[in-house]
């Protein structure tokens, strides 16, 4: 008992400093966001005063949030669902030996080097319709396409996530099915089950777990989209690609309305909290599994 009681104070101990460090960057900042909250702290007004609830009352009734917080979500799940199919897709492709394989392998991780805001400049670059590479072939090829119009521009955005992140979910996607025993394989191949078989009755359920996390872990990130999106059209046409992010950016930096995008920031934290008991057990479901 008395052995227990030291390591457990021991542990506490040790761990001491990385626990200040985190309440200093995560505590702190979070205790001001709320108060910043409550409070009405404008750029163009010298005095903070007490808001109460002023905030969050405006936020509720504001369409643009509700619009921006729909566009988000709808973006975050299509594009996850679709990178997660992709990226399983050719993780299943490289899940054996040809030529070049390791060149080819090194070339799909380039988009997750390279910083988002970065890319997202070049992405623009050569989408440009009057000095862009592709704009520029498709005129050569009698093709007059506006990838910046209303009508497209939610395709586009799409498909220049696809080209960064997919590699994210490639390389979870191939380390799983590096990590499942041969001999499974071999014992479906021996009982004659074909490719498709294998695929849907020994594959898949298996990876299912690992699967739901790396959906979970994209679906998550893909919820704070802001740089490509804000580089690309700045969350126009009008308010049609505004995510939730390029709103709090606004509200805060634009208006000067610091009170008003914490609050939007909370409001955002209090949407996903009823999620995360069932995300957490999901992760526990899957470690279990393994």
């Amino acid at each position: 008992m008395l052995l227990k009681t030291e390591r457990t104070i021991a542990s506490w101990v040790l761990s001491a400093p990385l626990l200040l460090l985190l309440a200093s960057l995560l505590i702190w900042p979070l205790v001001l966001g709320v108060q910043t909250a409550f409070s009405r702290d404008r750029l163009s007004e010298f005095e903070v005063t007490a808001a109460g609830l002023d905030n969050f009352i405006t936020l509720l009734n504001a369409p643009n949030f509700w619009s921006s917080l729909g566009f988000t979500l709808s973006y975050a799940v299509i594009v996850t669902s679709l990178e997660i199919v992709l990226g399983f897709t050719l993780a299943l492709l490289f899940d054996r030996a040809f030529p070049a394989k390791k060149l080819l392998f090194s070339l799909m991780l380039v988009p997750i080097m390279v910083a988002p805001a970065l890319l997202a400049v070049m992405f623009r670059l050569i989408l440009n319709e009057n000095i862009g590479l592709v704009p520029g072939l498709l005129r050569l090829m009698g093709l007059e396409v506006s990838i910046f119009a209303q009508k497209s521009i939610f395709t586009t955005l799409v498909s220049l996530d696809m080209l960064e992140y997919t590699a994210f979910t490639f390389l979870l996607s191939y380390s799983s099915l590096q990590s499942m025993p041969k001999e499974l394989f071999e014992s479906a191949a021996i009982d004659g089950a074909s490719a498709r078989q294998t695929l849907f009755r020994v594959t898949l359920p298996i990876l299912q777990p690992s699967l739901f996390i790396i959906f979970l872990l994209r679906f998550l990130d893909s919820l704070r989209t802001f740089d490509l999106i804000y580089i690309m059209t700045g969350g126009g046409p009008g308010t049609t690609t505004q995510t939730v992010g390029i709103y709090i950016f606004k509200a805060a930096f634009a208006y000067g309305d610091f009170g008003l995008a914490s609050a939007a920031a909370i409001l955002i934290v209090l949407f996903l909290v009823p999620f995360m008991p069932g995300i957490l057990r999901q992760f526990n479901l899957a470690g279990e599994r393994k």
